[in-house]
């Protein structure tokens, strides 16, 4: 019977042991799941703030390259005094390109602003429809900031009259 209560005893001792390693083991895995859980918030932590350093950067880089593109867009955009100059012989030959002759051309000089200034042409023609519309798809054809602010058209008998405003800009 010594025996028995012996072997019971350490039975009851072993599983006893066995019932502490599997409580340990299991808080043991709760801590394990609660630091790779607070790993990965940090690691989405940083991995935001990353991606806002990366958007932050790319955004600096852009504003370090607005001072070559604004050069580049003044160059390749605006025209210059002698560029004007030239503007003003195209317009005169694409003008006697249509068979299209004006009474007379009207420029005013805007103020300038930021070193560009606006011009504005103004004049009449009076001719073909198919002329017309040639011209004016010459002018907009062009590279330069050269715009049409506005086109009164009106027909009388075979030809068409019309009055045009074109915005010319100038880099100082």
């Amino acid at each position: 019977m010594k025996k028995n209560k012996l072997a019971v005893a350490a039975l009851l001792v072993l599983l006893s042991l066995s019932a502490v390693g599997c409580l340990f083991s299991f808080v043991f895995g709760k801590y394990q799941d609660l630091a790779r859980l607070e790993r990965q918030a940090v690691a989405r932590d940083f991995a935001g703030r990353e991606k806002a350093a990366r958007a932050l950067e790319q955004e600096y880089r852009d504003w370090r390259e607005l001072p070559g593109a604004l050069q580049r867009f003044r160059r390749d955009n605006l025209l210059s005094m002698d560029g004007f100059a030239a503007f003003r012989r195209s317009l005169d030959a694409r003008l006697a390109a249509n068979g299209l002759q004006p009474s007379r051309i009207d420029l005013a000089f805007g103020k300038g602003q930021d070193g560009i200034r606006k011009v504005t042409v103004k004049f009449s023609l009076e001719g073909a429809y198919r002329s017309l519309k040639k011209f004016i798809f010459d002018m907009e054809s062009g590279t330069r900031m050269v715009f049409f602010t506005d086109l009164r058209m009106s027909a009388s008998g075979a030809s068409v009259k019309g009055a045009f405003t074109l915005e010319v800009y100038l880099g100082e």
